[in-house]
Parts: C-alpha cells; structure tokens; sequence
C-alpha cells in the first residue's frame, strides 16, 4: 500500500524498499535511575537501532527495545541481535521480508525502520500517514518502575512527575503490602489518578484484595499462564478495571483475549505487536470491541519512543501512554529529546517519517557493538 491509511479497518504496511545496505547499531544509554520491576533490574538501557538505505541513498531508522534478561519475555537483547544479524538483516537485503519466530522486537525494528524509510521517501510524517493531528498534545504517565521504593520517596517521585505534566502516576509492585503503603503516600498529598502494575505476580485472591485501592486500573494482575479464562472470572470478580500487558504477544492474542471478554484495557507495545503499523491495528481492534487502550513502554530510546507518541495520539487511546519525556529516563538521549508544552503534555515529533534523527555523535559514545551488511 502506498498511500493514507484512512478508515479500512486493517492498515497494510507501505511496500518494502529495495534495500542497498542494513546497519546494525547496539547502544547501552544509562538510565537516569535504576530500573527494578520484579523481573530485571537495569542501570542502563541496552538497545538496536536499525538503520536501513535504500538504492536511492534514502535512510530510514527503527528500534529494537528488547530487554537485557529474560523475564516475561524471552526474547533478550543478545536473542534479537542473533537473529538481526544472522536472519532478519540478510532475509531483507535479499528482498524476503517476513519475521523471525521468537524475535518480535527485532522483526518490528526491521519494519518501523522500513516504514521511516518510505514515509521520509514521500516526504510525509507518521502522524499525517495515520491522519493525527500534528498539534495535539499527548497525555503520559509516570511510570515508577522500582518495586522497592519507599513511602516516601516513592511521594517524591510522584509529586516531581505531576509536576512535570504527568497526567497519572503508575506504580509497578511485587508486593501488594508495598503498594498499599505506596498509594497511602502519595494520596496523602497529590490528587493524581493512579494505576498499578504487578507483572503478572498475584493470584486471584491478592489481586481482588486490591479493590478497595480505586485504581484507575490493575495491569497483568496474573502470570501470562493463568490464561484468558482466568483472567475473564478476575473481571467478574472484581470492581478494578483489568488492564492486560504481557499476555499481550501479537495482534492474535489481543484479539484473542477480546473475543474471551478477557481485559478492560490493552497495553499495546509497538516493539511487541510487530511494529507500529500492527500496534496501530491493536489499538483500532480494542476500540471496534469498546476496550480502552495505552501505549505502553519499554524503556524505549527516543527513536521507539518517537513513533510510539504518534500512536498514542490515536482516537483509541482512552488512556495516558506510558512514554513519557526523554529527560526522565536520560542525560543524553541517541535523537533530539522528546519534550513537553507548556502545560506539562508532550509535544509530537515533527519532520518526515518518526521525526527524528540520529545524534552520530551521541550514537558513537554508546555503540558497543555495529555491524553493516551491503
């Protein structure tokens, strides 16, 4: 497909580029603080980027955001650079371009950086592709990834992001004690909406426990195990609205878990539903079924965090996205920060395809790895 999406109720990715070379470029950008969620503590933040030219010299720019260990996902960074290198980078000089089984962030790095390429060919940006108005500013939420925060300063935090335009305040938990404590603290002084995200740590019991909290919502109460059915029986039983994440592997299982009355709420990740065109899609299924949406985050760079923004401006989003501004996460960001307005919302990225380049310089400071292939 080669033009505006428009209304079709499946957007198509624009035909693939004749590709002249493929760079591979793994970056480790420290993290401003440590991130500590119940699966993986990181310090800094590992990443691809992919950067593909076409014949005509045009150059387009995707990310890979896997993690840095296995947790809930097992795709890990040294996983998806094996299978860019070895698979996914080759496969698409030679004109084949299909996924790598186990790899979906690595195959929608190859796709969003494919998608760049042609939008920067046309000279038009995501948001125009996707008809978002440029100008409207996208709601975010603070994310406060470290399951071990104190009352206090877990308040702190709180109050910093609200007063750095956060809309709402999301506090991830392995223990619901901790939570308790947490949301005590932060209610005794701010009057910001707040929602909560147990990685998949609780069983039904602990979970309904919860209600009486008045989250905004509970994200992946249960391990991705417990299964849509469970997860069905969870909503019945509880007044807090369920939001589903990591049970999220592709747009099948969304869909899936949509015909099971499964979730209130989806988190789409772009770099784990195959790309922004396939998040774009989720997001267009959830509200075809009346089911909220967010764009949810991985602690992206500022190049997946660029594309991610535009998506979280979609009608269907009823819920601030988890991507918020670049200097919260780093000092340096590899592109031009993302940044907010006056009144705290971040602003969309401008200029042909993610609306963002890369800072060579600041990409050579972090590289510990690159690999071309012509």
């Amino acid at each position: 497909m080669s033009g505006t999406p428009g209304r079709r109720d499946v957007l198509v990715s624009p035909d693939p580029p004749q590709v002249a070379s493929i760079e591979l470029i793994r970056v480790r950008v420290p993290l401003r603080s440590t991130h500590r969620s119940s699966h993986l503590t990181e310090s800094a933040r590992q990443s691809v980027l992919v950067r593909i030219t076409d014949v005509n010299g045009v150059t387009g720019t995707g990310e890979c955001p896997a993690l840095g260990a296995a947790g809930y996902v097992v795709e890990t960074i040294d996983v998806a650079w094996s299978a860019l290198s070895s698979d996914l980078a080759p496969s698409w000089l030679a004109g084949r371009h299909g996924m790598s089984i186990g790899a979906p962030c690595a195959t929608a790095a190859m796709a969003d950086a494919s998608l760049d390429l042609w939008l920067r060919s046309q000279h038009r940006s995501l948001a125009d592709w996707l008809g978002v108005d440029p100008a409207r500013p996208v709601r975010w939420c603070a994310v406060l990834a470290d399951v071990r925060l104190d009352p206090q300063t877990t308040l702190d935090r709180a109050r910093e992001a609200v007063d750095s335009g956060a809309s709402m305040v999301k506090l991830k938990f392995d223990d619901p004690a901790t939570l308790r404590r947490q949301v005590a603290a932060v209610r005794s002084e701010l009057a910001v909406p707040l929602a909560a995200d147990a990685n998949g740590t609780l069983d039904p019991r602990s979970a309904r426990e919860l209600d009486d909290l008045a989250l905004t919502y509970l994200e992946q109460p249960l391990p991705v195990a417990a299964g849509v059915e469970s997860y069905r029986q969870l909503r019945e039983d509880t007044d807090t609205p369920v939001a589903l994440d990591e049970s999220l592997t592709s747009l099948d299982a969304l869909a899936w878990a949509l015909r099971n009355d499964a979730l209130d709420l989806a988190s789409v990740k772009p770099a784990r539903m195959g790309g922004l065109v396939q998040a774009a899609n989720a997001i267009a299924l959830c509200s075809k079924d009346g089911v909220g949406a967010f764009v949810g985050g991985m602690f992206e760079l500022g190049v997946g965090r660029a594309g991610g923004l535009v998506l979280a401006s979609l009608p269907g989003c009823s819920e601030p996205t988890d991507l918020g501004p670049s200097q919260r996460y780093f000092d340096r960001d590899v592109v031009e920060p993302l940044r907010t307005d006056d009144g705290g919302a971040i602003t969309l990225p401008s200029g042909p395809g993610l609306g963002r380049v890369l800072d060579e310089e600041a990409v050579d400071l972090y590289t510990v790895d690159r690999l071309e292939l012509r």
